[in-house]
């Protein structure tokens, strides 16, 4: 039976601008723009029927430093096998700040993040494809 991977990330917006990162190196996708977020952990189960929004919540503050209290908005999912041949899905979410939130991002997940229009994250080099064509599902 097929193994899946499960991962969660969060397009954070806020005036036409998206929070990007730039992925650590020595990870899968190193040193290139993604939006934040990981795998969907044990711990997220404490809501069984939203244990997804619970993993972007909890890594967003892990990652960032931010907390995530309003709508958290389903995007769309995508499957990908990584490097390492692992069957992966991940999950979009979309979240809206009214004001610019401070970032106190975890250096070790994240090396560096701004705040990126859909046309700065299309024309940034280290743009990978895929989240080119997820940016613009984000409505």
């Amino acid at each position: 039976m097929k193994q899946y991977l499960i991962i969660v990330e969060c397009a954070i917006e806020c005036s036409g601008k998206y929070l990007i990162i730039r992925r650590p190196e020595g990870k899968y996708a190193g040193g290139l723009l993604s939006f934040a977020g990981g795998k969907v952990e044990e711990q997220d189960e404490v809501d069984v029927f939203d244990m997804l929004r619970c993993a972007v919540k909890r890594e967003i503050l892990e990652e960032l430093g931010l907390h995530l209290t309003g709508q958290i908005n389903y995007v769309t999912s995508e499957y990908f096998v990584d490097d390492s041949r692992i069957c992966t899905i991940n999950n979009l979410f979309h979240y809206k700040y009214d004001d610019l939130p401070t970032v106190t991002p975890c250096e070790r997940e994240v090396p560096w993040f701004g705040w990126m229009t859909k046309e700065e994250i299309n024309n940034a080099s280290n743009s990978p494809e895929w989240l080119k064509k997820l940016i613009e599902l984000v409505r």
